[in-house]
């Protein structure tokens, strides 16, 4: 991860005090209704495993006057909203690329679940105006939270040397682990267009870490747009598709939707809840969609504090999916729940692809602990952030297992390249895939991309054929671990991982006690180990048992450390609720070119 210190070389610290102050404040500017606006942003990496933070390009075209809005990142990905006098007359156009050129998903603004719906849908039927339809895409600096905060020179970046106007929003809170200072400063120049957004705490746009984000604003045209900006291309959907509001395509997974919680949230009144938007950088579009996404909140946090009062119990703890429903929970993190799963049954068999494993350590000469945390065969824990992109993780996750048992090194391989370029297999993107459809991949390409050579984006993209730096391999399959005449299924899990170290599995992961996982075995009788019931990829990374006797699976997440046992959950080793550890557990046997 990029660090502060060097962002703030690269960008300037421009959120100080101002090089000199008026001593009578100018009027915020107000921004037209209608506008073109681009922007660079710079966002530090979540995780301390890539070297570069992630950059984009960002366009938008904003006609409030008419409903209309576009919003294109680097020039690719588009995303056209529309708005009607019903609300089905009201659409989405979500622009997407698929390998190598561009793809179309239909559906109604505001649609699938929560409050954040139920706020639209009102707001599309009564008003107010087409401005809080839409959602702006700078802040509204006429708020009274932002203040005047003088005259400065900016430094570095693509205004450097200018002078500018700036307006702050300062904010302080603390949540048990100390102080937070947030300090948020936009940037004007003299005319009034907008120059520079300087994020110094947490990130207003995804809701990120604590750090900075500094969005470079530039091409601030004012006037009348042209109709056919706003024309939907030809290869989109007329209307949204029967599944459209069941989660299949989220519209978190474009730009769109995160830009919008560049707004701070302007509904304020519980100071609990207050404390969480602050903290995970929520945006709502009305005081109806805050006290719906309030009313969720502290139903959970009452779920929480009720469950983490049962002494026997795993604990859980309030965390950034505290104000989501369980439905968006499921559309968001869970987008394989419902699909048919490949099994041996139904994907091509053969022995050089799709192998069995053949045990080679009988049950009585298996320890009772394995962990292969903290070893080079456990890779760090990753985040897919607000992609569908679980089963590329778990996929990578076992290859990358492979390569250490076949070199004695670690080496960090890419998720976004299956993410970009497996889509022939089955997989979506960021919408959803399968780790066996990513190994049919492999086993087709013979070729994965490292971690730096292809970095992850979070977002799917179009497939780079031109990879600096790749693991090359001669024979590549996937090696399924089922039970034998002397292990049963849970026995052969174990001993594979024993004898082959980590490897991919699918979790039944709907439970709400699972997404508030704090510590602790996982224990939930209601955790379904049936194969039509795994909805989300894991690592699993060893097993053991308490002292008191609980047996447990040691798993690895893929929501970043921060979640659960600093990335990893305990789950309970009974295969009747195993929430599905060893119904599916798959490793890789690879032999690298020459």
């Amino acid at each position: 991860m990029i660090s502060a210190l060097f962002l703030s070389c690269a960008w300037g610290l421009n959120f100080e005090l101002p090089v000199s102050v008026r001593t009578r404040s100018p009027a915020a500017p107000a921004w037209a209704a209608q506008y073109k606006v681009s922007w660079d942003l710079a966002v530090p990496y979540v995780s301390t495993l890539q070297s570069t933070p992630l950059k984009y390009r960002y366009d938008a075209w904003q006609d409030t006057e008419n409903g209309r809005q576009k919003f294109t990142r680097d020039g690719v990905e588009t995303t056209i909203e529309k708005l009607g006098q019903e609300r089905e007359d009201s659409l989405q156009y979500q622009i997407y690329p698929r390998v190598d050129k561009l793809d179309c998903r239909t559906d109604d603004i505001g649609g699938g679940a929560g409050p954040t719906a139920q706020a639209q849908r009102r707001l599309l039927q009564t008003g107010p105006s087409n401005a809080a339809k839409l959602g702006l895409i700078l802040p509204d600096l006429t708020e009274s939270r932002w203040l005047y905060n003088g005259s400065t020179l900016l430094q570095e970046g693509r205004h450097a040397n200018k002078r500018a106007e700036s307006w702050v929003w300062r904010v302080t809170n603390d949540e048990g682990y100390g102080e937070y200072h947030n300090t948020y400063t936009f940037y004007v120049d003299k005319d009034g267009a907008p120059l520079r957004l300087n994020m110094w705490g947490v990130n207003l746009y995804t809701g990120g870490h604590f750090d900075l984000y500094v969005a470079d604003y530039y091409d601030y045209k004012v006037g009348k747009i042209d109709d056919q900006e706003f024309d939907v291309p030809s290869f989109c959907p007329e209307k949204p598709e029967p599944d459209s509001s069941n989660g299949r395509f989220h519209k978190n997974m474009g730009g769109l939707a995160r830009m919008r919680s560049l707004l701070p949230n302007a509904h304020y009144g519980d100071e609990e809840y207050d404390v969480f938007v602050l903290r995970h950088g929520r945006r709502h579009r009305s005081a109806e969609e805050y006290e719906g996404r309030r009313q969720v909140f502290q139903e959970n946090k009452l779920k929480v504090l009720e469950w983490n009062g049962r002494s026997d119990a795993h604990k859980l703890d309030i965390n950034h999916f505290a104000d989501w429903t369980q439905e968006e929970f499921e559309a968001l993190m869970l987008p394989n729940k419902g699909r048919e799963r490949p099994s041996l049954g139904n994907i091509p068999f053969d022995n050089a692809r799709v192998k069995l494993h053949k045990p080679t350590v009988a049950k009585h000469m298996l320890p009772s602990y394995v962990d292969w945390r903290g070893t080079p065969a456990d890779s760090p824990v990753k985040d897919q952030a607000a992609c569908g992109s679980c089963w590329a993780f778990g996929s990578v996750a076992s290859v990358e297992a492979a390569y250490f048992r076949e070199t004695g090194k670690q080496l960090l391989l890419s998720e976004q390249h299956m993410i970009d370029c497996a889509w022939d297999a089955g997989n979506t993107g960021c919408m959803g895939g399968f780790q066996p459809l990513a190994f049919n991949w492999m086993a087709d390409v013979l070729q994965l991309a490292t971690e730096e050579a292809y970095p992850y984006e979070g977002v799917t993209n179009f497939c780079k054929k031109n990879i600096t730096d790749k693991v090359t391999f001669k024979k590549f399959s996937q090696v399924w671990v089922n039970a034998t005449d002397s292990l049963t299924q849970e026995e052969a899990v174990m001993e594979a991982i024993y004898t082959k170290g980590p490897m991919t599995v699918s979790v039944n992961a709907e439970g709400e006690d699972w997404r508030f996982y704090k510590s602790g075995v996982y224990n939930n009788t209601r955790c379904s180990p049936k194969l039509k019931a795994l909805d989300h990829a894991v690592v699993v990374s060893g097993y053991g048992e308490t002292a008191d006797g609980q047996k447990y699976w040691i798993v690895k997440n893929t929501w970043s450390a921060n979640w659960g046992e600093k990335g990893y959950i305990r789950i309970s080793r009974d295969p009747a609720y195993d929430c599905g550890i060893a119904t599916q557990a798959i490793y890789n046997d690879i032999e690298l070119a020459d």
